[in-house]
């Protein structure tokens, strides 16, 4: 059931989007990639997740950074610290399991952390609704990773799972909200 929910989201997008932003397909084929990838449990299918987590991820921050009107860069760095720092401290406690996804890893928790400020400092200085959803969805897909982290390479709980889930399915549909108003403040 749980490889349903990004297939369903593109399928919901491409009946309400006007647009149709490749990208955000693009974006979430690559998820779909990576979610299906990360189940199998071979090391070479595990790079091949993280490698295609670090393309979504990529066109993630492609699509945010096409959003935002003006970047506050200084404060989008300053805002991206914490959450690099974070992202930074769970891969060192996981380093020995990562094998060849460690410098893959890395580059997302760099892309994670942009993403994340990129989100926080755009809400601060432009509390509209498309800054809400965008906030809401960057940080549970940091909450997401984090939880991803421990519960694959560290701490296999039951919780964490579920906490997935949850993280999983509220974060991409925040997204896809953000999507859909960004394309109706374009379209007044």
């Amino acid at each position: 059931m749980g490889f349903v929910r990004i297939p369903i989201l593109m399928v919901l997008y491409f009946y309400a989007s006007k647009e149709r932003n490749y990208i955000y397909f693009l974006a979430l084929l690559f998820y779909q990639i990576a979610s299906v990838l990360f189940n199998v449990n071979t090391d070479i299918a595990l790079l091949c997740a993280v490698l295609a987590s670090v393309v979504f991820r990529f066109l993630m921050v492609v699509l945010v950074y096409k959003a935002i009107d003006d970047i506050k860069w200084q404060n989008t760095i300053m805002t991206s610290l914490p959450f690099l720092i974070i992202y930074l401290y769970l891969i060192d406690l996981v380093k020995d399991s990562l094998g060849d996804g460690y410098i893959p890893w890395i580059v997302n928790g760099f892309l994670t952390a942009f993403l994340g400020g990129l989100a926080v400092t755009n809400y601060v200085f432009k509390d509209d609704r498309k800054s809400f959803w965008l906030v809401i969805s960057a940080l549970l897909f940091v909450v997401q990773i984090g939880l991803f982290f421990m519960n694959k390479f560290y701490l296999k709980q039951q919780i964490f799972l579920q906490l997935i889930i949850l993280f999983y399915g509220i974060s991409h549909f925040t997204f896809y909200k953000f999507m859909i108003i960004k394309e109706e403040e374009g379209n007044e």
